[in-house]
């Protein structure tokens, strides 16, 4: 007999009178008992959001900032504009790291610009914390300059989850997938067929299409959002995808090098142009 079987004859044994531990006759052999199965919890939705869709976009966005305004985080956006045939035409990329510290460090860059030989800036960095905001513009032919000013801590991507919690209200959008294998869950939403002012971008002479597409956490973080649209340029069909990203969690930013250099030149400056005492 299992061990599983054994212990379900005790138990019987104690349950049924004029059971014996001794001097009993054969018993009816007894079938194992199976469990039943435990359900998995559903996963919790976002807050604001339900099965159909975004109902309150405010409760949304207050649980996208509370999540940005803890240990630090990293954003990060792209935009792509290209051709039917793979040739990019344009493409700027950026993003900010905010430290647990204070500290922060923000970076945008033309990519083609860049690549293609282009005068003028194609890149610019800063890095701030409480007491100094320092600024570097890079230019197609490597060389930088550099601006320090007064600390002026501001966080232009956090307002990024009312945008798109509104815009998801506005244009109706549908809850799509729920991704439970994800950590934390995570639940798309998708809308087609933008409206107003978020139907059309002037990167196309002609827009067709578009749509937005976004994944939200299971606390409310928007962690990815995906506009696309389509049409043409130039006369030739064409499509830009503008994305920006979210990962929130303990985040350490570094001093850059430049910084130095940067206060250095300043101070050198300071000192050059200090008038003598009279």
């Amino acid at each position: 007999m299992s061990h599983r079987s054994l212990v379900v004859a005790v138990a019987l044994c104690f349950a049924l009178a004029g059971c014996s531990a001794f001097g009993a006759a054969e018993s009816e052999p007894v079938r194992a008992v199976t469990p039943a199965p435990v359900p998995t919890p559903e996963p919790s939705l976002p807050p604001g959001v339900t099965t159909s869709g975004v109902e309150d976009y405010e409760r949304l966005d207050a649980a996208h900032r509370a999540a940005l305004e803890g240990e630090g985080y990293t954003v990060e956006f792209s935009r792509t504009v290209r051709l039917a045939n793979g040739t990019t035409v344009r493409r700027s990329v950026g993003g900010r790291t905010v430290g647990d510290g204070g500290a922060s460090r923000t970076w945008e860059r033309d990519a083609v610009r860049a690549e293609r030989g282009a005068t003028g800036v194609v890149g610019q960095e800063t890095w701030a914390n409480a007491s100094v905001q320092v600024v570097r513009f890079q230019y197609a032919n490597d060389t930088s300059r550099y601006t320090v000013i007064t600390a002026d801590q501001q966080y232009p991507y956090r307002g990024t989850g009312l945008a798109v919690s509104e815009s998801l209200v506005t244009e109706n959008a549908s809850l799509v997938d729920t991704d439970t294998n994800a950590d934390p869950t995570t639940f798309t939403l998708l809308a087609r067929n933008l409206t107003g002012y978020r139907a059309t971008t002037a990167a196309l002479d002609h827009t067709e299409t578009s749509s937005l597409r976004v994944v939200v956490t299971e606390d409310g973080l928007v962690q990815r959002a995906t506009v696309r649209y389509t049409g043409t340029l130039d006369g030739t069909r064409a499509a830009v995808v503008t994305t920006i990203r979210y990962d929130a969690g303990p985040r350490t930013v570094e001093r850059p090098a430049w910084v130095e250099t940067a206060l250095d030149r300043r101070t050198r400056t300071e000192t050059g142009n200090a008038r003598p005492p009279n």
